[in-house]
């Protein structure tokens, strides 16, 4: 699969899984010089081709994000949910764009984790929104070659 492909499967999983499971619409696209992400989440797979996937975030959008998830006023989220909600949406996000590259290969999707926020790195595939209350950006890093467009 092309780089190109990637980019858009990334971008279509982030923007159709935050509308049907999170209720959070994209807006466009993030301020460079906006607020740096503060939460972070990683779902690691393995098959075919392994690797990662990290979701950042701005930590006002993760409360915000975890208060549509869960149906609750931003003030009534903990903390912990937080984390928690932040840990699912990285897990949506990534069986969600893997089924679109990998299509019937065997994967396997580890379990999610909070992990610190960091820079992506320059190898992986990168997209980044804007949804109303901060950014929201995902990494997708995945061993083997990519296909050239």
């Amino acid at each position: 699969m092309s780089e190109a492909a990637l980019r858009k499967a990334l971008a279509d999983s982030i923007v159709e899984t935050l509308d049907a499971m999170f209720f959070t619409s994209c807006i466009g696209d993030p301020d460079p010089e906006g607020a740096p992400p503060g939460m972070a989440a990683q779902v690691p797979f393995e098959g075919s081709r392994p690797g990662r996937l990290t979701v950042r975030m701005t930590a006002r959008a993760a409360r915000s994000i975890a208060a549509n998830f869960l149906g609750e006023d931003e003030d009534a989220v903990s903390d912990r949910q937080i984390g928690d909600v932040l840990c699912e949406l990285a897990n949506m996000i990534c069986g969600f764009v893997l089924s679109r590259v990998e299509g019937a290969a065997e994967l396997r999707l580890g379990a999610p984790r909070i992990v610190e926020p960091g820079v992506p790195p320059a190898a992986a595939i990168v997209h980044a929104v804007e949804t109303g209350c901060g950014v929201l950006e995902a990494a997708l890093e995945m061993e083997g070659r990519v296909c050239p467009p």
